[in-house]
């Protein structure tokens, strides 16, 4: 955290924070997209480094790779071997092993460059935590939702929690009728929360299923239905955010952003 500060301190730069201009003073000497199965890797080259980003991603998501291979300059033997950053469906090759350690380092470092921390917590103060802030704050950095949605949780100094759903049969059912998912939750050190077990189906009646049918969400509710635990009401943002994943596939995503209920204000600009 506090080498990527100095970096962007050292440079001068405000958001959204150009990663060419980083990766220039990292002896990065290319990036480039490609057909690659992986999201990024960094090689090492007789004249410099070059960066490799996968040209099915989105721009949002090439930035926040561009800046995790940016952060692997940082650590000790990376000239001396490849470095990947990989989905779970495509392993690096065997000549580099994954480090799983490093990778999450990685990008916790390219969270703090792409989302640097005085500029964003800065951006939260005064806000409410609500899906409409984070649509704000991802074009203010140039990011994806999910990765901006990510870090407001992370820097958000009050409990918040982030569920992520897609439409999808349960892996033991695998051709049963699709139901709305969760595919994964994210939640910060504030407070605690109720475990959300991944692939739990929820109700097209829920706060969450009206979201997926295009309801634009903003009210208190529970998390009966999501979690087995008793839970007080929360105040649920949810709404439909649709991508096209590398392989040109549509997933229709559901994000919900969950805060405890307290009075709400309306957002001012960030």
């Amino acid at each position: 955290m506090e080498l990527a500060q100095e970096l962007l301190l050292e440079l001068g730069l405000e958001p959204p924070i150009s990663h060419d201009i980083v990766a220039s003073m990292r002896d990065v000497i290319s990036i480039d997209e490609a057909e690659i199965p992986w999201a990024g890797c960094l090689v090492p080259g007789e004249e410099g480094l070059a960066i490799t980003l996968r040209a099915g991603d989105s721009h949002g998501k090439q930035r926040f790779t561009a800046f995790h291979e940016i952060k692997h300059t940082f650590m000790p033997g990376f000239r001396s071997v490849p470095q990947y950053r990989c989905d779970p469906a495509a392993p690096p090759p065997e000549t580099s092993p994954r480090n799983a350690s490093l990778e999450a380092l990685c990008d916790v470092g390219a969270a703090e460059l792409l989302f640097p921390r005085s500029w964003f917590s800065a951006d939260l103060a005064g806000n409410e935590p609500t899906l409409d802030l984070i649509e704000r704050l991802a074009i203010r950095y140039d990011a994806s939702l999910e990765a901006t949605a990510r870090r407001l949780v992370t820097l958000y100094p009050e409990p918040a929690l982030l569920v992520g759903f897609e439409p999808a049969c349960k892996p033991t059912q695998p051709n049963a009728q699709p139901a709305l998912r969760v595919q994964w939750a994210y939640t910060n050190t504030s407070g605690s929360w109720p475990f959300v077990p991944k692939h739990k189906s929820v109700p097209e009646s829920s706060v969450f299923g009206r979201a997926l049918n295009g309801e634009r969400v903003e009210e208190s509710a529970t998390l009966k239905g999501l979690t087995s635990a008793s839970t007080c009401p929360v105040h649920v943002s949810s709404r439909l955010y649709p991508y096209i994943d590398n392989q040109g596939e549509q997933h229709m995503r559901v994000l919900a952003l969950i805060t405890p209920t307290r009075k709400r204000r309306s957002n001012h600009a960030a």
